[in-house]
């Protein structure tokens, strides 16, 4: 696995498959996800308006987005409750994140962190991201896709070198090797 640390707004960010954190009470869709659905041209709010998203702890949704962002599928995966979303929630989307995007078989993946605020710390949330997809992709059935993956993290500035921080501590934890480069 490569991941690469960059500025980049997701949406510019090409890639087979762009993954965006729903969070389930979080109304108006705000940072990275309300960018994605205003350049949807508000997809996203009209799902959730009519019912049939609701950002649900680990409810997944495939969109193709056509020409509105640079990348193939997008994949959204519901948070639940935005301040309930600790170390153990966040290693569970980890790990669905990386079954899902095996079954999908996407080797190209783009992703960004939740709101910024207080509660959401980059550190923790990249430390247990990325200790989920890790060990889910030891398994067996899918550590060929984890083996040849790369995934490009869209952070503000400010987050990039807790992110890295973070990254690197799921690295030393479960003595992995993998390489981790930041754009700048």
């Amino acid at each position: 696995m490569k991941i690469v640390l960059t500025e980049n707004p997701i949406e510019r960010i090409f890639s087979q498959c762009a993954v965006c954190f729903l969070p389930e009470d979080v109304r108006p869709l705000r940072g990275t996800i309300g960018m994605v659905d205003w350049a949807l041209n508000g997809l996203i709010t009209h799902l959730i308006w009519e019912g049939r998203l609701k950002g649900s702890f680990l409810e997944s949704t495939l969109i193709r987005p056509g020409r509105y962002l640079s990348c193939e599928k997008l994949l959204l995966v519901g948070m639940g409750r935005y301040h309930e979303c600790g170390e153990g929630r966040i290693r569970q989307l980890g790990e669905t994140l990386m079954r899902t995007l095996s079954g999908l078989k996407v080797m190209d993946i783009s992703l960004s962190f939740p709101i910024p605020d207080a509660t959401q710390s980059p550190v923790v949330f990249a430390e247990n991201l990325t200790k989920g997809l890790l060990l889910e992709g030891e398994k067996e059935e899918i550590r060929h896709c984890t083996e040849q993956m790369n995934v490009a993290i869209s952070c503000v500035f400010e987050q990039i070198d807790e992110a890295l921080l973070g990254i690197q501590k799921a690295k030393v934890e479960l003595k992995k090797h993998f390489n981790v480069i930041v754009l700048e």
